[in-house]
């Protein structure tokens, strides 16, 4: 009830005004001058009570027939008064102001007659007395009524152009700010790429020119060398300044001053809470997040017309969750317009997903999950790179060291010592060459992803092979790559797996997976229990169905099932396909509705 007087104008109360003194006169009237009424005065209470409360009840259920229901009943119980207390007749005027303040252009013509008209020409005749003084007086006070209410209407629509004005000009104020931080944090990893590649690919080159000069010039190598790596170190320096804005403090503190601000602004009740331990996240999440709530609060107010707002920013081991409630007026059919699409784009470039829950009446639930990787210290991507080159796992260690996104925590010279490092450094990613001495790199991933089902691996080569590529992505590799690969891609292909991604190269992606599917299609044909499953479901993806039927994230199917997560997504989006769904909340519902699982 507080919830909806705090959103009264001064139009409503006026009416409440009107409505209570009406009520007052029928009642004092009864007690002070008994012989007014000639029916018992507790009867005509009763009914004026109801007057009273039904068609304001009416107006916050149901309030399309609201104005319908006032009419009908101010008018019949006046019809009743006609002949019970005539000399009360004259109080209709106030329900006719009543009418008139609630009537609108659309509505006017039906509420006017019978307020100004019919109602009162029948109490007239009821009354045994001439209406036509009676009809003029309520067909005032109707037109009365009604150009308040126009007044009202237009005042409230130019409050509301006002606001809608100061909340796009805020809205566009921060488009441009983030707009301007996006751009500088994507300038600084280009010239970074670029620059530091290319300093390194000098320093490199430089390197190798060591054993062939004569001693006498190797204080000049290392002059050059030297001024290439003071070089680098003041790029990387200024560009670590330039990728660095008002969001380099925590997600939380973002989003909240976002919120304090939102608040300041609008008047909104905005209302921030942070769920579990907050964890480090990558720039890209705290911009991504920061833009979805900006849009979510501004279309709460702009179209949901919402008086508060509630944010709940979740942090668990497995994802990032930002939930946006208002009490809008909310609707029934939810459009994904231009600020909704951009949402979903920046969610989806980070493998999360975007939700929209509306009905009319109910306000608007939005909610942005992000997958949330366990963030290393000081939000490093630690690397292995292992490869019985050393002359190559020395390039690599030194081309990835020029980033400010990774850490090389050791090399290894086989699958054995790769192991041992595991052991004692956890990495996040082991980067490693399939053919070397001893054991080699797809023995080496089997034995690691059952010691280690998180740790993620990326198998290099120098030669395409999809065979061997299918194999290593079927054991569970998030990656299969060439040793040729650009730096640049290198790196951003590594990001792309540290985010949850799978990475194969281009060149032998189509290949790769038509031998993935010819090995599952020989394993199936020769499986001596081999078995029909509806929609052509191998017995893997039904056994994923029903992990994700049980509730299950793709982190913890990964570690019931021995995979990587990016094998376990790369088989749920074969499993989406074969049920015609795009996503794990159909494909729950169409195997249950098919008793599938």
């Amino acid at each position: 009830m507080l919830s909806i007087l705090k959103k009264w104008f001064l139009y409503d109360w006026v009416v409440l005004a009107i409505r209570t003194t009406w009520l007052a006169i029928i009642l004092i009237s009864g007690f002070i001058n008994p012989s007014l009424i000639i029916t018992p005065l507790w009867i005509v209470g009763m009914l004026a009570l109801l007057v009273y409360v039904i068609p304001p009840i009416v107006q916050y259920r149901k309030r399309s027939w609201y104005l319908a229901v006032e009419v009908l009943f101010s008018g019949f119980f006046h019809l009743y008064l006609a002949y019970a207390a005539p000399g009360l007749l004259w109080s209709f005027v106030l329900f006719a102001v009543i009418i008139g303040l609630a009537s609108s252009w659309r509505t006017y013509v039906w509420t006017g007659i019978p307020c100004g008209l019919v109602f009162p020409a029948l109490n007239g005749w009821l009354a045994d007395r001439l209406p036509y003084e009676f009809m003029f007086s309520c067909s005032f006070g109707f037109a009365i009524g009604f150009a308040f209410s126009i007044l009202i209407q237009s005042h409230k629509q130019a409050q509301i152009i006002q606001e809608q004005k100061q909340l796009l000009e805020r809205h566009i104020t921060q488009i441009e700010e983030l707009t301007l931080m996006e751009e500088r944090h994507r300038l600084s990893h280009e010239l970074h790429d670029t620059i530091g590649h290319a300093l390194t690919s000098l320093i490199v080159g430089v390197e190798s020119l060591r054993s062939s000069v004569p001693a006498v010039q190797i204080e000049r190598i290392d002059s050059l060398v030297g001024i290439a790596q003071r070089s680098l170190n003041d790029i990387r320096n200024h560009l670590h300044q330039l990728s660095h804005g008002p969001l380099n403090h925590s997600l939380s503190e973002s989003l909240l001053q976002l919120t304090e601000e939102f608040r300041k602004s609008t008047g909104v009740t905005v209302n921030f809470r942070v769920i579990g331990s907050e964890a480090l996240v990558l720039q890209k999440m705290n911009l991504c997040l920061y833009r979805c709530l900006q849009e979510s609060l501004t279309n709460a107010v702009r179209h949901g017309q919402a008086s508060a707002v509630s944010v709940q920013l979740h942090f668990d081991s497995h994802q990032l969750r930002l939930q946006i409630e208002d009490n809008g007026i909310g609707t029934d059919s939810i459009r994904f317009g231009f600020g909704l699409n951009g949402i979903k784009e920046r969610l989806e470039q980070l493998h999360g997903t975007l939700s929209v829950h509306s009905q009319s009446g109910q306000g608007t639930v939005v909610i942005c999950n992000i997958p949330l990787q366990a963030a290393p210290v000081h939000g490093h991507i630690r690397l292995l790179i292992v490869d019985d080159q050393s002359i190559i796992a020395d390039s690599l260690q030194h081309i990835l060291e020029q980033h400010a996104d990774f850490i090389i925590v050791g090399t290894a010279g086989d699958g054995h010592e790769a192991l041992e490092h595991c052991e004692r450094s956890r990495p996040d990613i082991v980067l490693m060459d399939i053919r070397m001495q001893g054991m080699n790199g797809l023995e080496a991933l089997l034995e690691m992803k059952q010691r280690w089902p998180d740790m993620k691996v990326v198998l290099m080569t120098t030669f395409e092979d999809s065979i061997q590529a299918a194999t290593a992505l079927e054991h569970g590799a998030e990656g299969y790559m060439l040793k040729s690969l650009h730096p640049r891609e290198l790196t951003e292909a590594l990001k792309l797996i540290y985010s949850g991604g799978t990475w194969i190269d281009q060149s032998i992606a189509t290949r790769v997976f038509e031998e993935m599917k010819r090995q599952r299609e020989q394993l199936e044909k020769y499986s001596p229990q081999q078995e029909n499953y509806p929609y052509g479901l191998t017995k893997r993806e039904i056994e994923i169905l029903q992990h994700l039927s049980d509730g299950l994230r793709y982190k913890s199917i990964a570690a019931k099932m021995f995979l990587s997560e990016g094998t376990v997504r790369n088989y749920c989006s074969t499993l989406y396909s074969k049920l015609g769904v795009s996503n794990r909340e159909e494909a729950i519902e169409l195997a249950r509705v098919e008793n599938i699982v």
